[in-house]
């Protein structure tokens, strides 16, 4: 079964939603970190700074979603996110000083969330029954790729006008990604637009519970806080790759290997998140979680044990893998231990898990090295998290099959 038009462009336009929410917030901000603490003259942790705190209010942001949208339109919502987000990264390309840029940090994360990963989630599990999986893989993977297409864009930008025009070139892309949703994106519900869920047609028990929205979901706390604590574990590791270029260095190797070191986890970050999708489909959630977390232990014991830069290059590559258990695992996992309703209740609060998580873990690697003078602990320390979280991936699915962790509705 192909997805095609109304419901294609839906997912075009999430798309769109999540390389200016995520993408562009996020993904190239590396870029302004060097530019920016020279002109300030302050130290690139505190360039930084701006970063972590634009990712914490995406998180919070995104809990405020759902509310969002049952309180206005979804346009009026859309519109209002954008002009704020763009509004709020024009306004960081003349800010006079670090505190505006913290405050403005502040503004865009919090808009940018509210119609982030946990709209773009929600939006195609109203519109799509069938191709979930793919299609919020698909959705997801275009954030990766917003750095892949645009950092070759701005980077000569920055070099030749400056990171103030960086920036503001950043906020013109990111209304421009916004428009389609804006305009063509009528509801979050396909019933409004007088068309039925894609698939719905396919799966009468489908049909029977997407219609039963009036009973209460029942959700169990503690399979509740095992995903979530999941979502802190696997998010642990997305810290990591902004330390290859360091690692690399650390053993002897090339700074063109840590350089190639991050552009293979990136291709892995987006191509990873797509086939992940694709295999939720097929084989679960859960096998597919076990699997890429196989090939991730399997990079952190090559990057460990063999010190070749073939061999660091193809291990980046796996270890990109644990973007997809953070993102597209995580969402479906969600789905399959709460359902479709439940899911709107849990996810939300993991997403947030995984924001403070990569917060936290992206400078507690760094004071890690500063204080050991060797990435290998933090390696061994995200193996043992890595594995920490199959072993609750695995609990929690055995507490819901044993009939008290799956949402119920009653």
């Amino acid at each position: 079964m192909k997805i095609s038009g109304k419901y294609l462009i839906v997912v075009v336009c999430m798309c769109g939603l999540s390389m200016a929410t995520v993408g562009l917030l996020t993904n190239v901000a590396g870029l302004f970190f060097s530019p920016m603490a020279d002109d300030f003259g302050v130290m690139r942790g505190s360039a930084s700074l701006t970063l972590t705190i634009a990712n914490i209010c995406v998180a919070l942001g995104g809990l405020a979603t759902r509310k969002l949208t049952k309180a206005m339109p979804l346009r009026v919502m859309l519109l209002a996110s954008t002009a704020i987000m763009a509004g709020s990264t024009f306004l960081m390309s003349i800010a006079p000083n670090m505190t505006l840029q913290y405050v403005l940090s502040t503004t865009r994360g919090l808009a940018g969330g509210a119609m982030g990963f946990i709209l773009v989630t929600y939006v195609l599990t109203q519109w799509c029954v069938a191709q979930l999986g793919l299609v919020t893989s698909i959705a997801m993977g275009f954030s990766g790729l917003a750095g892949a297409i645009f950092t070759p864009i701005i980077q000569p930008v920055i070099e030749g006008s400056g990171w103030r025009a960086g920036m503001a070139l950043i906020a013109v892309l990111q209304a421009a990604l916004c428009i389609p949703a804006i305009l063509l994106v009528p509801s979050t519900d396909p019933t409004d637009a007088g068309l039925r869920p894609f698939g719905l047609a396919d799966n009468k028990e489908t049909v029977s519970a997407h219609h039963d929205k009036s009973k209460p979901v029942k959700i169990d706390k503690l399979v509740y806080a095992g995903v979530v604590c999941y979502a802190v574990f696997a998010a642990a590791a997305t810290a990591m790759p902004q330390h290859f270029p360091g690692y690399a260095e650390e053993v002897g190797l090339a700074a063109a290997t840590g350089a190639g070191m991050i552009s293979a986890c990136m291709m892995a970050n987006t191509t990873g998140k797509i086939v992940m999708g694709w295999m939720t489909d097929r084989i679960g959630a859960l096998r597919s979680i076990v699997i890429y977390t196989a090939l991730v232990v399997v990079s952190i014991v090559a990057l460990l044990l063999l010190r070749i830069p073939v061999v660091f290059i193809a291990g980046a590559f796996l270890f990109g893998l644990c973007y997809g258990r953070a993102t597209v695992g995580l969402t479906m996992m969600c789905r399959e231990l709460f359902g479709k309703r439940g899911s709107g209740i849990v996810y939300p609060v993991a997403a947030l898990g995984t924001s403070i998580s990569n917060a936290i873990f992206s400078a507690a690697l760094g004071y890690a090295y500063d204080i050991t003078g060797t990435y290998t602990v933090s390696l061994v320390g995200l193996l043992v998290l890595l594995l920490g979280s199959l072993a609750l991936t695995f609990w929690c699915y055995r507490r819901a099959v044993m009939g008290t962790g799956q949402a119920q509705e009653a």
